[in-house]
């Protein structure tokens, strides 16, 4: 075995990390900023840190048990390997197989049609909102003194390498004295980025850039101010701040007039944060009549019921698997992903973002697939695929197979390796359908009303506008209301960031909204556990 320092390079980044012998590919692609896809932060779980090398790779250990397991034995023998598993030896070379960020994304930029902007009146220079999610970022940049929109620019969280979920990002900041450095730089960077893309784009000078308003969940407020929100990640998960006074925007380096500040929407606890107070300001749910139930699917789910009369909220750890990640097959919504799943005249029809030949299956794919397996009798409520001998489907009974184990699949496409959906990733599905309308739930016995008594369900985000509402509620994600009651309202985090710039009255709301939100922890309530497996059955 090579001993002392060794130097990989990535391609097709042509980044070379130097490390030492018996560190993982997986910690030298974290530290030099390598853009490695790595949903399980590498647990060994998900088989998605896929590098490539040119056989015989002497420069690595032989694959191990995880590799064998999560790799067929021709990818291994032309060159795959797992990042998180294989260890340096000495130097070489390695190919990220799925870089983030390779494939065109679909990031939700619309606002919706609520987009009517009470201004408090002209003020000089320009401004720029942004809603940092933790899969997306949208910046939006305003025209203060003409009191308009000029445009928008998304990406990708930069931050996503270090993990798809708040948790996973909780953990990796305190794995080093410099982790917490590291992801402040990469949403710092890509924010400085953006910005110039839209001063540039719109013939504006960065110096005229007088506010920067932002929206984001707890956890990201704290990485982008540069504190630890270590504290979130353990109970009772109570974050250092929830709300932060302004800050000049370019002491953080943000290209901006030096004076400019930065301002934070005020979170409501951990895991209720500035993205949800941001939308609920922005549609009213703490001053009207009309009880509305807010929805926010993602990575991590916030609920807010209410009215005038009061708001309660609450957040289901329904980890990130409605986006793709711990799927087998699963992916974000980007070029390659299957969007669509129906049954036509008894064949099975898919549609393809971008079109051409299915690579994975990303979260509304993921939703009309169990939909259609339910209504035909193939994935029983329970969550069990029938055998294929008990499948009295005849034209989808062929797309029934079993795994090295024995365990039943379904495939979405004709060759042994197509898209499929595994009897684990139904398990997957249905822990994070289980938290949240376990959460849903808890909020409608403490307002002591029923589904029947909500007047408007809004469902926020990317996730919540691409969803085929009709399957959504075939496997229980969406409540069974009246189509009428249900209403996508597109990027409401964003909005409300929009309108926290326009009117620097929103922004003093989203602090009155934010202190009227009554949080419930779920993981304390003594019954969730029951509470959680019951709503657990489709």
């Amino acid at each position: 075995m090579s001993q002392g320092r060794c130097s990989i390079l990535f391609l097709p980044f042509n980044i070379a990390v130097e490390g030492d012998s018996g560190e993982t590919l997986d910690a030298l692609a974290l530290r030099g900023g390598v853009p490695l896809e790595r949903p399980c932060t590498g647990a060994g779980i998900c088989g998605k840190c896929r590098v490539r090398t040119a056989p015989p790779a002497e420069f690595l250990t032989p694959p191990t048990f995880t590799e064998r397991r999560l790799l067929k034995k021709a990818e291994l023998d032309a060159g795959l390997r797992l990042a998180c598993c294989a260890t340096i030896l000495g130097s070489g070379t390695v190919s990220v197989v799925n870089p983030v960020g390779q494939r065109s994304h679909r990031i939700l930029e619309d606002l919706g049609p609520d987009a009517m902007f009470v201004w408090d009146g002209a003020r000089p220079g320009y401004g720029i909102s942004v809603d940092i999610g933790t899969t997306t970022v949208a910046c939006c940049l305003l025209d203060l003194q003409g009191q308009k929109i000029l445009g928008v620019h998304s990406f990708l969280n930069p931050q996503i390498p270090f993990g798809d979920d708040v948790i996973s990002r909780i953990s990796h900041s305190t794995s080093s004295p410099e982790a917490l450095g590291q992801l402040q730089r990469a949403i710092l960077g890509g924010l400085s980025s953006a910005f110039l893309e839209l001063t540039q784009r719109h013939g504006i000078r960065s110096e005229e850039i007088r506010e920067v308003v932002v929206a984001a969940n707890t956890v990201m407020e704290h990485l982008l101010m540069g504190v630890s929100p270590e504290t979130i990640g353990k109970s009772p998960y109570t974050p250092a701040f929830l709300s932060h006074e302004p800050v000049p925007a370019a002491s953080l380096g943000l290209p901006v007039h030096p004076e400019g500040l930065l301002k934070l929407i005020p979170n409501v606890a951990g895991y209720v944060g500035g993205d949800i107070v941001s939308g609920a300001t922005a549609f009213g749910l703490d001053s009207g009549a009309p009880l509305k139930l807010l929805v926010d699917i993602g990575t991590n789910n916030e609920i807010v019921l209410g009215n005038r009369d009061g708001l309660y909220c609450c957040a289901a750890a329904a980890g990130p698997a409605l986006e793709g990640a711990r799927i087998q097959c699963g992916m974000r919504a980007q070029a390659g992903a299957i969007e669509r799943v129906r049954l036509a005249g008894g064949e099975l029809e898919i549609e393809v973002i971008g079109g051409g030949h299915p690579v994975g299956l990303c979260g509304s794919g993921l939703v009309d697939l169990l939909a259609l397996l339910l209504r035909e009798g193939i994935v029983e409520r329970s969550g069990r695929f029938v055998p294929p001998e008990e499948c009295r489907n005849e034209p989808l009974r062929s797309r029934l197979g079993r795994d090295g184990n024995g365990m039943v699949h379904f495939l979405l496409g004709e060759a042994a390796d197509a898209v499929r959906l595994t009897q684990k990733d139904v398990r997957e599905v249905q822990l994070a359908l289980g938290a949240i309308r376990a959460g849903m739930g808890v909020l409608l016995e403490r307002r002591d009303v029923s589904l029947e008594d909500i007047d408007e369900l809004l469902l926020a985000g990317a996730f919540g506008n691409y969803i085929d509402v009709d399957s959504a509620m075939a496997v229980g994600l969406v409540p069974k209301l009246p189509r009428e009651r249900i209403r996508s309202v597109k990027n409401a985090s964003g909005l409300g960031a929009c309108l926290a710039l326009a009117s620097p009255r929103f922004y003093e709301k989203t602090g009155e909204a934010a202190q009227k939100m009554q949080y419930i922890e779920l993981s304390t309530l003594p019954d969730f556990q029951r509470r959680f497996v019951k709503a657990m059955i489709f």
